[in-house]
């Protein structure tokens, strides 16, 4: 009687997912290896508005750190008169704190001596360059006269603060003479401007009233620089 041989039946091997189609049993075909998506890092919205905080906290210090902190800025110590001359008992110095730039320094308050006050300047208030001039104000009999000039009635670098003699031509009388002469009074240039035109120099005089009419009623003028 012929011996039976068991014979154990072969199982087929159990393909893992994504194995389909192996060729080989037993073996996992894993095939292409999926992309693995990385993982966006957020900050947390905590951590922002621990950041905003502190942040809004550091320029507060900043901002009264700087209120705080004073300028030593020149003011005046007493009441100052529209042009009178500045001398060191109409000054001292204070500690004013917040924007100062518009002000004098206490550094510079003996560039200010002997400089004239444009206004009247009230006790304790702060000295700025704009109420302060180095021009002496007119007096009462003065003014300032201005005329046109061509070159050769004016010396060619005449500037302000120069001093001049004026010299007047009168209109033709009825036989057609002019008289020419210099004037008694002398004057100082204030301003030298050239013209739109630039035809003519506009010059400005500082000196008695009474020159205002002569140089109005003369034909024509001619300046002459002299020494002050």
């Amino acid at each position: 009687m012929a011996e039976r041989i068991a014979v154990a039946p072969i199982r087929r091997a159990r393909l893992q997912p994504g194995t389909a189609g192996s060729s080989v049993p037993g073996v996992a075909n894993r095939g292409p290896t999926p992309l693995v998506k990385k993982r966006s890092f957020r900050v947390p919205e905590v951590v922002l508005g621990v950041l905003l905080v502190a942040g809004c906290a550091l320029a507060a210090v900043l901002w009264q750190r700087s209120t705080n902190a004073t300028t030593t800025v020149v003011v005046a110590a007493r009441t100052i008169g529209r042009g009178s001359v500045i001398v060191a008992d109409d000054l001292r110095g204070a500690q004013v704190g917040g924007e100062t730039s518009a002000m004098i320094g206490g550094e510079s308050a003996h560039a200010l001596l002997g400089r004239i006050a444009v206004v009247d300047i009230a006790a304790a208030v702060p000295l700025t360059p704009t109420l302060l001039t180095d021009e002496r104000p007119l007096g009462a009999d003065e003014a300032l006269t201005s005329m046109a000039l061509s070159p050769g009635q004016l010396p060619p670098d005449l500037a302000p603060n120069d001093h001049v003699r004026i010299v007047v031509t009168s209109q033709p009388d009825a036989s057609g003479v002019a008289a020419t002469a210099m004037l008694d009074e002398g004057a100082v240039v204030w301003s030298v401007v050239e013209s739109q035109d630039r035809v003519s120099t506009i010059v400005t005089l500082r000196g008695p009233i009474s020159l205002t009419t002569l140089v109005a009623s003369a034909a024509q003028v001619q300046l002459a620089r002299v020494v002050g």
